[in-house]
């Protein structure tokens, strides 16, 4: 059956809803980011190697995938309630698993739980602002989700130092088993059921690939989703390379490095919140505009910055900061307009954003430190690769929603 569009107004958008759904959405970065500093420990404790250990890091971003793959088409067909519940729960087992791992396959196959539990919440928890946030708002609302979610990966790593400072390993798992508890809790308490029994889907499997398949069809939602996987694939390049590009290359301590770091992930926060208070007064597809021009400026200064001879460091960091404060215009805003072409399948519409960019990011990532320390040459590459197709993106979403339906 085809389900129709929910009307604005059913459940009220509230700090507190909004707050829940940013918890739903945290799970990656805190799961990831506390736990790689204590790589060594694993190590040593577990007896292993350092390559088992990174393979808990792939382990955690298989199920991520997979969860979003089952959770938000499972959110269409049953309702978003039940099944955000069941991922936090999942989510929960999944830390306990990996705070009493006996070994390094127990570990590996609790990150697969932890992660595929994980990624249903996220899944669904995005789906649940799209039921009941529209137009406007749903830009809105996403360019706050897009801010609050830019603090995790700034808390996240100085929560895991502080953790193994003062006591082993497993203590961030039984942080994260405390986290999975707050999501289960949150979910319970403050998000009720915004897909009411007339609206949803029937049909299992059958129905799940029929809606996958539907999306590819729909040419402004892939538009605007390849724009919003494509900017991820810029941004990656940043994330991944630039410690060796600025410390190695560029001469940069690592106390000043970490500083800098921080200071671009605050500075797409910052403009996350300015681009939701401008939404309704500029259209989301101008702002994304503005952002993708600013991006590829950013490019070009980096490619005079990092790959000419003798141009200051200052030009190389200020590449960076405006290349990460770019994409506060883009990914809410082109999330929000992908969910509204999509909104009588919106758990399929979101597990697929999730697990394009996941793809993305996990693909731009070893391309773009191949280099390492010796050339910038793979970063500067996959970042104009990526700034060029994102703004094909656009321009093909563009041009789809000016075509008659």
């Amino acid at each position: 059956m085809t389900a129709n569009p929910a009307q604005p107004g059913q459940v009220p958008v509230t700090a507190l809803l909004i707050g829940t759904i940013a918890i739903q959405t945290a799970v990656p970065p805190f799961a990831t980011d506390m736990y790689t500093p204590a790589f060594p420990r694993v190590t040593a404790d577990l007896a292993t190697s350092a390559s088992l250990v990174g393979l808990t890091l792939t382990a955690f971003f298989i199920g991520l995938a997979l969860g979003q793959l089952v959770g938000g088409p499972w959110s269409d067909q049953r309702g978003r309630r039940l099944p955000l519940l069941i991922g936090g729960l999942v989510c929960t087992i999944g830390a306990i698993g990996c705070a009493l791992a006996p070994g390094i396959g127990w570990l590996v196959a609790a990150r697969v739980i932890q992660g595929f539990g994980g990624g249903v919440a996220a899944a669904v928890a995005r789906a649940v602002i799209v039921d009941v946030a529209h137009g406007v708002l749903l830009a809105k609302v996403m360019s706050i989700l897009q801010a609050l979610g830019g603090l995790a990966p700034m808390v996240a790593p100085v929560a895991g130092a502080l953790v193994i400072t003062s006591s082993s390993w497993r203590m961030i798992f039984w942080w994260l088993v405390g986290f999975g508890a707050l999501m289960v809790v949150t979910a319970a308490l403050f998000v009720p059921e915004t897909l009411q029994k007339e609206r949803r889907h029937s049909g299992g499997l059958r129905a799940t690939v029929s809606a996958f398949g539907e999306l590819v069809s729909i040419r402004p939602f892939v538009g605007y989703l390849l724009t919003s996987t494509f900017s991820a694939f810029t941004m990656m390049a940043y994330i991944a390379n630039s410690s060796y590009v600025l410390q190695v290359m560029k001469g940069m301590a690592p106390l000043p490095f970490s500083v800098f770091f921080a200071s671009t992930a605050l500075t797409q926060v910052l403009l996350s919140i300015v681009n939701a208070r401008l939404i309704g007064r500029v259209r989301p597809q101008t702002m994304i505009t503005v952002g993708l021009s600013a991006s590829s400026l950013a490019v070009v200064a980096l490619i005079l910055g990092v790959l000419l001879w003798d141009t200051p460091l200052v030009l190389t960091c200020v590449g960076f900061l405006v290349l990460m404060a770019a994409q506060a215009f883009i990914f809410g805003n082109a999330g929000a307009l992908a969910a509204m072409e999509a909104r009588h399948i919106a758990g399929a519409a979101a597990a697929l954003q999730g697990v394009s960019v996941a793809v993305a990011m996990a693909v731009s990532a070893p391309l773009a430190s191949s280099g390492g320390g010796a050339t910038a040459v793979p970063m500067i590459a996959v970042m104009a690769v990526g700034a060029t197709l994102a703004i094909g993106s656009l321009s093909f979403a563009r041009r789809a929603e000016r075509r008659p339906a």
